[in-house]
């Protein structure tokens, strides 16, 4: 495996997931991985109206304290590198961003992904998103907040599954990444201004999208305008696909001239030869 460490990974400290840390912990070992990143959901006013099914307790929210605990517990006898991550969900609303902020100053995180699950409070995952709507709509308005999310708040280290909302998408839509280019630019931009780093996540190999996100055509813009930290994440929820399709997107990177992926160690960048 060319690609050793995954910095993407849920436990049950998400709503979505219900794998014990440990066992990511000790599978990713199994798979040959030489470090993880736990980058649990912290998605601060996660509306209730945008589940198809009620939670218990408050949606894409956990204890700090105890998330903390419970990573450096494990770190004492993990036979493999185990990093402490969150990924923080992205909205425009001012109670939202004072929060993130607010978490990415605690230091005992070593690496932030900023995503963008909603779109106007609906998540695109749900196939109740896309009724009534025109596709290439919603993948316009999905991408212009993700530019005004990044503008306002760039404290992360790493734009997370940048057109995720394609996966979803109506199977009939053919999605053409040239069609939104404008805005994917001026996103790609502000990361490289922002000396942040763009995610390349593999969890679009198991949708029938069957690639990773971004497409291969953002990624060959992003190394044009200048970029040149991305980062490499499963997004895995369960173990079967931790390290999911990473020698696919390794022989990919390569392809564009990319030798090096990033890990974040106490917020510092660190490349690590493919």
């Amino acid at each position: 495996m060319a690609v050793k460490m995954d910095t993407h990974i849920h436990t049950s400290f998400s709503t979505d997931s219900e794998t014990d840390m440990q066992e990511q912990i000790l599978t990713s070992y199994k798979k040959g991985l030489e470090g993880i990143c736990i980058t649990d959901h912290m998605d601060y006013n996660f509306p209730e109206s945008a589940l198809e099914h009620p939670v218990d307790g408050i949606p894409f929210c956990f204890d700090l304290n105890d998330y903390f605990k419970r990573i450096h517990t494990l770190q004492k006898t993990a036979p493999l590198s185990v990093y402490t991550g969150v990924e923080c969900g992205m909205q425009l609303i001012t109670d939202v961003v004072d929060k993130n902020k607010a978490l990415c100053r605690d230091k005992e995180f070593d690496y932030i992904i900023g995503s963008l699950h909603l779109v106007d409070g609906k998540d695109p995952y749900y196939p109740s998103f896309w009724e009534n709507q025109e596709p290439a709509e919603c993948i316009q308005t999905y991408f212009e907040k993700i530019y005004d999310n990044i503008t306002t708040f760039h404290e992360m280290d790493s734009l997370g599954h940048l057109d995720y909302i394609v996966r979803y998408a109506p199977t009939d839509y053919k999605y053409q990444p040239e069609q939104f280019r404008e805005i994917l630019e001026a996103i790609l931009q502000t990361l490289i201004q922002k000396d942040l780093a763009l995610e390349i996540n593999t969890s679009g190999f198991k949708t029938p999208l069957s690639r990773q996100n971004p497409h291969e055509k953002i990624i060959e813009w992003y190394l044009a305008l200048g970029g040149e930290m991305v980062t490499i994440g499963s997004d895995a929820h369960s173990p079967e696909f931790l390290a999911f399709h990473f020698d696919e997107v390794a022989v990919l990177l390569k392809k564009y001239g990319i030798r090096q992926y990033t890990v974040f160690e106490k917020r510092t960048p660190v490349f690590y030869d493919i």
